[in-house]
């Protein structure tokens, strides 16, 4: 390698937007230790009802819907997120969803 010291940079440069990129459910499942059926989805409001208690949803929440049959997508908005939708989730230090995984294939980690 000819020049170390702008590859380093150019690794440097690029940290930010790699370390933002949401962890596959299937890599840390323990992520998504909360579980409920999901309620309506008030799009006006980013708010998703999760077992009766409502959750703020943001422009930062990832949202995963597993089809059933080992595929797992990347949804693009909260209102694709069916009624009645078995979910796991978790949520941040204000109370909004972090991230939610909708679809039964996805088992949390407990020793």
């Amino acid at each position: 390698m000819k020049n170390p010291g702008l590859f380093t940079a150019c690794l440097l440069a690029a940290w930010p937007a790699l370390a933002a990129e949401p962890l596959s459910p299937i890599a840390n499942p323990s992520l998504y230790e909360e579980q409920g059926i999901a309620g309506p989805v008030d799009s006006a409001t980013g708010a998703v009802s999760i077992g009766g208690k409502r959750y703020r949803v943001n422009a930062r929440t990832v949202i995963f819907i597993d089809d059933g049959r080992g595929n797992v997508r990347r949804a693009a908005k909260v209102t694709d997120i069916p009624a009645n939708a078995s979910v796991r989730y978790s949520t941040g230090a204000d109370g909004s969803v972090t991230q939610i995984y909708v679809g039964g294939g996805i088992q949390p980690y407990r020793p």
